[in-house]
């Protein structure tokens, strides 16, 4: 019994190149119930890309988010307000100021002059602050696509190990057979029968055990898209489709357009808008008032006006301007420290990859090639006598293993490959 292993075009690469090129649209897709969801026999990473941008509700936030800067940005541009006042003396006194004879009332109309260009840099603020927010979508985007393809992945390779259990479970059924008859021509001992019925056993065991972990990667990976059950009863893809990366200086020369560090540039943006917001409350602001007094005890009335300007204001201003600028060139350094982070997270993952993809091509070309050919003599020299039952176990039990190292040497390779997509933003292969 072989296993052959697909060598099918990766699927991964193009669905991801569409989906970062579509997604902000997706957004704005209401959530769809489990229960609506129709079921299917096949899924994509495409469809399930498109779902979980669709349906996710950590998505959904942003649009309420930037509803609530907008309500902020008609806030912002606010002019000050009209103040109306009202003001009355010399009633209710004693002699002269008894009653109403000698009431003086003022009415005055108020408000305040802004210098400086206050308003349109608080305008500017709510502005920026809404790119953060479109930064930040974008980020939580890919992080979702980056955890919908691991999911993915370990579906595909759960569905792997359930054929890699079946091929085992064909393989100890086939040697009880072949120990069956040897115990029943009388040249086997009567224990190999029951380590060989054992070992079926195991085998069935092994298989039922792989198919409730694929059920609940499945479970898992329907989630994310806010279904409880999977709508698919297959993930179609392959494990074993490689194709030559770009060189490591030119996946961190992309790397460097990721998002998590378009976020610093963002919001540096949104630190200059709060120091120049902070410098503007250096020019004073100036308050006004114009009204009319009526004197009772004179019987005519007058118009009042006044201007107040507070005094200082650019010291006063001082320490905000200070915080501002100390806040802004904090993220520089965060942006620095960030950046070495991203490079030795993505020479791992570059490592990593490269690693498992050696060991891949090394057991398929050597490794297995060679135990197969040695469970085949060793079957046909068990049945001669030649070996025991036990070396006959052994060799099988080393093709298995062998077998199993491809399919996690695989996973491996394609959630490092995931990884680098996810801190590039981009397909790992160069666009065709």
């Amino acid at each position: 019994m072989k296993i052959h292993f697909d060598r099918t075009t990766n699927v991964r690469a193009p669905a991801i190149r569409a989906l970062l090129c579509s997604m902000l649209v997706a957004f704005s897709v209401s959530p769809v119930l489990a229960e609506n969801v129709q079921q299917t026999k096949t899924l994509s990473l495409n469809e399930a890309m498109q779902q979980t941008l669709a349906q996710h509700p950590a998505l959904q936030v942003f649009p309420i988010r930037q509803q609530q800067l907008e309500a902020q940005k008609k806030t912002a541009n606010l002019k000050p307000a009209y103040v109306v006042g009202a003001e009355i003396e010399n009633f209710a006194g004693t002699r002269e100021l008894s009653g109403i004879k000698s009431l003086e009332t003022t009415v005055t109309l108020s408000s305040v002059v802004e210098l400086g260009d206050k308003r349109l840099s608080r305008v500017e603020l709510v502005e920026q602050q809404s790119d953060v927010v479109r930064v930040d979508r974008k980020i939580k985007a890919l992080d979702l696509l980056g955890q919908v393809t691991r999911q993915f992945i370990e579906v595909l390779n759960s569905q792997e190990r359930v054929k890699l259990a079946e091929t085992g479970l064909e393989l100890a059924q086939t040697t009880l057979t072949e120990v069956n008859k040897r115990v029943g021509a009388a040249v086997a001992a009567e224990a190999d029968l029951g380590r060989a019925e054992a070992s079926v056993n195991q085998a069935e065991l092994i298989l039922a055990a792989e198919k409730r972990q694929l059920e609940a990667n499945k479970v898992v990976l329907a989630n994310l898209w806010g279904s409880y059950q999977p709508n698919f009863e297959t993930a179609t893809g392959s494990l074993f489709a490689f194709s030559e990366a770009m060189s490591f200086e030119a996946l961190f020369n992309q790397a460097q357009q990721n998002p998590q560090l378009e976020r610093f540039a963002a919001e540096t943006r949104v630190r200059d808008a709060q120091v120049r917001l902070a410098r503007t409350q250096q020019v004073a602001d100036l308050t006004w008032s114009v009204g009319i007094r009526r004197d009772e005890g004179l019987n005519d009335s007058a118009l009042v006006a006044g201007v107040s300007v507070p005094l200082f204001s650019r010291q006063r201003a001082q320490g905000d301007i200070e915080s501002a600028l100390a806040a802004r060139n904090e993220v520089s350094y965060r942006r620095q420290d960030m950046l070495l982070q991203l490079h030795a997270q993505l020479y791992r993952a570059y490592s990593g990859r490269e690693q498992a993809i050696a060991s891949i091509s090394k057991l398929q070309q050597q490794i297995i090639p060679k135990l197969t050919k040695s469970l085949e003599q060793t079957q046909t020299g068990y049945q001669r006598g030649l070996y025991s039952y036990l070396e006959f176990l052994t060799v099988r039990q080393d093709l298995l293993g062998a077998r199993r190292s491809v399919i996690e040497a695989a996973t491996a390779a394609l959630l490092y490959q995931t990884e680098i997509e996810q801190l590039t933003a981009e397909p790992l292969t160069a666009a065709e």
